[in-house]
């Protein structure tokens, strides 16, 4: 915007925050094929944020539900350490940091970084701000349990309700745009889920034992 970026970003940031809310984290969604693009000042973008604000410093956050393969650096790395690997290894800059690579071991998951490699691929051609189901779908895990509800005051397509269906949470989407709100309701009539098994009753038999009982279709 006039040769530089906008603060919209920045300026929204402050403004949570004057009114109460805690900026808890910042994600990156790096968009591993992003739109090619040249301009004369800059390059093109491969990542947008995905910011995280709470009410309270305490909150549910799930971080076992989105655990990522270690990967294959660890059969090699792990395969023959070395006597600073078996101990708390203090980095030499004098940061504070250390790692312990023993602790390591025996594991096939770790926590992820806060930089989410997703690509843009999206079954959504009718929305300019579309994003990939599994990008709503890390954060669903990441903050709620099944049975949740999941509120999307953009909802544009759909998407972030779509992801919400599919993990068994519930969802409210809203739009100002009639057009999406139209597009999100045809999006999600297609996502069905079955939670109990229809036709089948039980009742107490003699106060002893319980029976099945199968409804006709016209019963």
């Amino acid at each position: 915007m006039n040769g530089e970026r906008h603060t919209y970003v920045l300026e929204l940031i402050l403004a949570l925050r004057r009114q109460g809310w805690l900026w808890t984290e910042e994600y990156i969604w790096h968009k591993k094929n992003c739109y090619p693009g040249k301009w004369p000042n800059r390059f093109r973008d491969a990542w947008e944020c995905c910011l995280q604000f709470n009410k309270t410093k305490k909150f549910k956050m799930f971080q076992d539900a989105v655990r990522v393969p270690m990967g294959g650096w660890a059969e090699t790395r792990l395969k023959s350490l070395g006597k600073n690997d078996v101990v708390r290894f203090d980095s030499r800059v004098g940061s504070g940091f250390g790692k312990n690579i023993a602790n390591w071991l025996d594991r096939d998951l770790a926590y992820p970084t806060n930089v989410l490699h997703l690509a843009t691929e999206t079954g959504n051609k009718n929305h300019s701000a579309s994003f990939p189901l599994a990008l709503p779908a890390w954060f669903i895990k990441l903050f709620t349990e099944e049975g949740d509800w999941v509120l999307d005051p953009f909802v544009g397509s759909g998407t972030t309700c779509e992801a919400a269906q599919n993990l068994a949470r519930n969802s409210v989407g809203i739009d100002i745009k009639q057009e999406y709100v139209d597009l999100a309701r045809s999006r999600l009539s297609s996502v069905k889920l079955t939670l109990f098994e229809p036709g089948e009753q039980y009742v107490a038999n003699n106060g002893k034992s319980a029976r099945r009982l199968h409804r006709s279709k016209h019963s």
